[in-house]
């Protein structure tokens, strides 16, 4: 069941299933190769965490936002975020490092939007990972799940993850800097130009 539903939630991130799509259990069943009972408890949990809606007599479709949806789960993850990023301190060394290693990793994808948003979702959660506010990372991390379709959609106009790459690299010395106020306005910078992208599609 779990993995159904991250095989469906890896098929919203890669654009293969779009919002507003109809998603058609035994289709699903014979893409992931899994039977539809666990294709069925998979879409379930992928309601209750926004990703699909239901309509009766209709089935499950990909959760569609309008631009004033999407503008309210931003300022959400903004007013969270913040309150978590502002109170994060100097992390391990060893830390740093790992999160150096990702971006590098990033900085090398090119034009991959798949490996593109994979990296950057493992980027951003390593340093919420960092944090002891456990009921406000798992918010944060509920919304980025309802909203991974348009995540996806913002990334897939970047014509490289350079620039990606280089927002992280000042966030990474904010970090090491011990600067968690200015580690939550960088990140806010961050999330901004991504709304930016992605409001003139949604109007």
């Amino acid at each position: 069941m779990q993995r159904a539903a991250a095989a469906i939630r890896d098929l919203v991130m890669a654009r293969r299933l779009v919002p507003g799509q109809q998603v058609r259990q035994e289709d699903l069943a014979q893409q992931i190769g899994i039977s539809r009972g666990p294709i069925r408890e998979a879409l379930q949990i992928l309601q209750s965490d926004g990703v699909v809606a239901y309509e009766r007599n209709r089935g499950y479709f990909v959760t569609q936002f309008r631009a004033d949806e999407m503008a309210q789960l931003y300022l959400a993850r903004d007013l969270l975020e913040t309150a978590v990023l502002t109170q994060l301190g100097t992390p391990p060394a060893g830390r740093v490092d790992e999160l150096v290693a990702i971006n590098e990793r990033i900085r090398g994808i090119g034009q991959d939007v798949d490996a593109m948003m994979r990296e950057n979702d493992v980027f951003h959660n390593a340093i919420l990972d960092l944090s002891t506010q456990r009921i406000l990372v798992a918010e944060i991390q509920r919304i980025w799940r309802m909203s991974v379709a348009y995540r996806a959609l913002s990334l897939s106009v970047l014509s490289d993850a350079t620039l990606l790459a280089e927002e992280h690299d000042a966030m990474i010395q904010a970090l090491r800097d011990g600067d968690g106020p200015r580690l939550a306005e960088l990140w806010r910078s961050h999330r901004q130009i991504s709304l930016t992208r992605l409001l003139p599609i949604l109007r």
